[in-house]
C-alpha cells in the first residue's frame, strides 16, 4: 500500500484526480479546443478557433495559455507580419483525446436516445457526420437552419 501524503487532509477534493482532470481539460471550452486541434491534423490557428467557436478572443487566449501551461498544447510562432501562430497537441494532449472521444460518444448516444438536437460541427469533429467545409468555416451562420 502506498504511503499516504500527510500534507493533504482526507476528503480534500481540491487534491483529487477528478478535480485535476476537470481543471486541466474539462472546462467550458478546452474539450472543443483540444478536439479542434486534433481534427485539423494537429495544427490550428487562432483565427480558426474564433470562426468555429462562439468564444471571445480574450477567453480563447486564456484557455490556450492554460492548456499550454498544463502541457496539453504547444504553439509555434512564425516570424511573419502579422505573426502567424499555430497550436499543436503535445504527447500528453494526444493522450487526452481518447478520453474526450469516449465522453463525446457517451453524450452523443444519450442525446440521440433522448431525441435531443446535436451540433453538426461536433458531429464532424467526432466522425458522426461527413465533413462539410461550409459548416466548418463558419458553423454559427448555420445555427438556425437544419443541416
Amino acid at each position: 500500500m502506498a504511503e499516504q501524503d500527510r500534507t493533504v487532509p482526507p476528503g480534500s477534493v481540491e487534491h483529487d484526480p477528478y478535480t485535476f482532470v476537470m481543471k486541466v481539460f474539462c472546462t467550458r471550452w478546452k474539450p472543443f479546443i483540444i478536439t479542434a486541434i486534433r481534427f485539423d491534423e494537429d495544427c490550428t490557428r487562432f483565427s480558426k478557433f474564433t470562426r468555429q467557436l462562439p468564444i471571445s478572443e480574450k477567453v480563447l487566449a486564456q484557455n490556450l495559455r492554460e492548456l499550454e501551461a498544463d502541457g496539453i498544447i504547444y504553439r509555434t510562432i512564425y516570424p511573419e507580419v502579422p505573426p502567424r501562430v499555430e497550436y499543436h497537441l503535445t504527447e500528453v494532449g494526444l493522450s487526452v483525446c481518447g478520453v474526450l472521444q469516449q465522453l463525446y460518444d457517451w453524450g452523443w448516444h444519450e442525446m440521440k436516445r433522448r431525441g435531443l438536437p446535436i451540433d453538426p460541427l461536433g458531429e464532424m469533429w467526432h466522425g458522426y457526420r461527413e465533413r462539410d467545409e461550409s459548416v466548418m468555416d463558419a458553423p454559427h451562420k448555420h445555427r438556425d437552419t437544419a443541416i
